[in-house]
């Protein structure tokens, strides 16, 4: 992929479901065909609407990547859809949170990663990000955790699952 194609691709993208009021949920079960989907292990926090997708045949990397920013969904109220998306660059497990836009903050994403490491085996050493939107926000949020945010356009995994979002779930959902 070209970084001309990476960058549009990119550009226009927002992402992810769970259970929170007022949005709609979806199942992530557009990543493999239908054969494959009883494969996949999903687990969803009911607490925090995370939903956790590990795919099988994958070996985990230490490499990680992360994206949070708004979608092309408005929900319930006119407010607008903002998830995290957390992968490894190997796209071993697909992590997705969907969050309040009063609750977009470093704080928030902070506990958000934290949760996320404590169900994983394979923790990370760097976490890249790609929003310069975002950056100072996730800065932040990976300053008081044992890992290094890089800033990076190298963030294949995350896109490849904001491409597939963008045209098999955001347009089926309300808003």
């Amino acid at each position: 992929m070209e970084i001309r194609q990476f960058v549009r691709i990119i550009s226009g993208l927002i992402f992810v479901s769970v259970n929170v009021a007022g949005f709609t949920t979806v199942p992530n079960t557009h990543t493999t065909p239908p054969s494959t989907n009883s494969q996949l292990y999903s687990s969803i926090t009911p607490t925090t609407g995370a939903e956790l997708t590990r795919i099988p045949g994958k070996k985990p990397s230490a490499d990680w990547e992360l994206d949070c920013y708004s979608r092309p969904v408005v929900a319930i109220g006119g407010k607008k859809l903002w998830e995290v998306l957390i992968t490894d660059s190997t796209g071993s497990f697909r992590f997705l949170k969907t969050l309040p836009s009063n609750q977009v903050n470093s704080k928030e994403l902070r506990a958000t990663v934290e949760e996320l490491l404590e169900q994983t085996d394979v923790k990370p050493n760097t976490i890249r990000y790609f929003r310069g939107a975002m950056f100072n926000m996730i800065k932040i949020a990976l300053s008081e955790i044992d890992v290094v945010g890089r800033p990076s356009r190298c963030t294949y995994a995350v896109a490849q699952w904001l491409e597939e979002r963008h045209r098999d779930i955001y347009p089926k959902m309300e808003g």
